[in-house]
């Protein structure tokens, strides 16, 4: 099947992840997704599974079997979900293909890499040999916000049950065709001051919560400059924290009684996403002693990925990058992905994929369709070298 073709079709299927706001159900969550691959799977005869992640949004997998047995997995994994579409320019579904780009919400990211991906894919179906490799098409939900999607993929029984050096995972984001062997972590929480509430005309009768995460907040920056002069990454650098949200109060004219602020911290390989916060919250509690605030468990950890583990993936999808491209650029970036959560499992992983990142989230999102195929015929080289190991 042609990329570009599958790419509109997704495109046009909206999969908003809603990310905790409340927007119209026909945009949001990926079940149109859903039901349009398991009806191009089952269509060419493909085994695949589907499995809840979280209410009513599941994800759906596909299996390549070769005839005779597979030493070995490679799995393509791409996310259903994209972000909202606040502010865009364009239709964000109409998939509409002009100079060589096509336009829409997921175009980008990541609705792209997953057309090339569910192309190559389909091709290995058609020609399908002994000797070659098991192939499993995973694709995920919730990767925007909470990662449960791939959460769910590394503790289903096909992935347990195998060697994890026996998989090679390629995980589809917008990399350019270049190759992504290591990358950030993030893990995210809330600060929570406490107060008393009263009415605005008497506040000295009152405790109030936003002047007490005011005081807090200067302790945070300190923290954070910390972070940022501590040890480094020799190619990611160091890690990071930002204060990136607060809310608080009920009305103008009454002292609030809570404020909340939300964090992001970034992680770099090696470091546990609890142990970040426990350290955050000691911070705290060691520069600012009291019960008048509280760090809450994080509700979103992801770890960092590593380079340790991918080194043989890297080499053979460099070789498959040389013969399309000319060329091979392996590189580390600061923003995570699902990759993280397969290869804390040990599993070889990388991120690959069409498209830009400079593209996704845009007002005009967009991707180059000759990417798409590129893409797609590395990966097809991919499978095929891996058959002749």
């Amino acid at each position: 099947m042609d990329p570009v073709r599958i790419l509109a079709d997704l495109v046009q299927l909206p999969s908003i992840n809603p990310m905790g706001r409340d927007l119209p159900p026909e945009l949001i969550h990926e079940s149109r997704v859903t039901a349009y691959l398991e009806k191009l799977f089952t269509s060419h005869g493909l085994r695949c599974l589907r499995s809840m992640a979280l209410p009513g949004r599941e994800n759906i997998v596909a299996f390549l079997d070769p005839p005779g047995p597979a030493s070995s997995t490679i799995l393509f994994e791409a996310h259903q979900d994209t972000v909202p579409i606040d502010g865009m320019t364009i239709d964000p579904f109409g998939g509409r293909v002009e100079g060589g780009k096509l336009f829409g919400r997921g175009a980008c990211d990541v609705k792209g890499g997953m057309a090339s991906m569910l192309a190559a894919f389909l091709r290995l179906h058609q020609k399908k040999k002994s000797g070659m490799p098991q192939v499993v098409m995973a694709c995920t939900v919730d990767e925007e916000h909470g990662f449960h999607g791939i959460q769910k993929i590394a503790g289903s029984s096909w992935v347990r049950e195998k060697d994890p050096k026996s998989i090679w995972a390629v995980i589809a984001e917008p990399t350019q065709l270049r190759i992504v062997n290591a990358h950030k972590g993030a893990v995210r929480w809330d600060l929570i001051t406490r107060g008393k509430s009263c009415h605005s005309s008497t506040p000295h009768l009152g405790e109030n919560a936003i002047y007490r995460m005011g005081a807090l907040v200067p302790v945070v920056e300190a923290y954070a400059k910390k972070l940022a002069q501590g040890p480094r990454h020799p190619r990611l650098g160091s890690a990071s924290l930002s204060m990136g949200m607060i809310k608080g109060g009920t009305s103008v004219n009454t002292v609030p009684d809570s404020c909340t602020a939300q964090f992001d911290r970034r992680l770099l390989p090696g470091e546990a996403p609890l142990a970040a916060v426990e350290d955050f919250r000691s911070y705290l509690h060691s520069s600012c002693p009291g019960d008048w605030f509280e760090v809450t468990e994080p509700w979103l950890a992801a770890p960092a990925l590593g380079d340790e583990h991918s080194a043989e993936l890297v080499q053979g999808l460099g070789d498959c990058l040389r013969k399309v491209l000319g060329q091979s650029v392996v590189e580390a970036v600061p923003y995570g992905t699902d990759a993280a959560t397969l290869g804390d499992l040990g599993i070889p992983a990388v991120v690959f994929g069409p498209g830009n990142i400079a593209q996704a989230h845009t007002k005009d999102e967009w991707i180059e369709t000759d990417q798409l195929y590129k893409a797609m015929e590395i990966l097809i080289l991919l499978v095929e070298g891996k058959s002749l190991n």
